[in-house]
């Protein structure tokens, strides 16, 4: 699983830099509107996940630099928060 999440990173950099470049590309009109429906999609599911994050913020304490890579690489990122969090609830059974 890990394997899976180091190598999805640079995918989801490329699917940001598509999105960037059919907002300030040179022919948006070429590009259409579907990769910034993508992007819309894609950012309000990180941005779902960011709030699970903060509501676990008071067992993790998340630091900005886990939020901006919750908002970059979504599930991707969550995958470390996940497993910290379920030690932490099997240390309090």
């Amino acid at each position: 699983m890990k394997v899976l999440n180091i190598l999805m990173r640079p995918v989801m950099l490329m699917f940001w830099g598509g999105i960037l470049y059919a907002l300030f590309g040179p022919e948006f009109a070429e590009v259409g509107s579907l990769p910034l429906i993508l992007g819309a999609v894609v950012l309000v599911m990180h941005l779902l996940q960011m709030l699970m994050l903060r509501q676990v913020a008071s067992l993790l304490s998340p630091t900005l630099k886990d939020y901006l890579a919750v908002l970059v690489f979504g599930s991707f990122a969550m995958h470390h928060h996940r497993a910290r969090l379920k030690q932490l609830m099997a240390q309090k059974r």
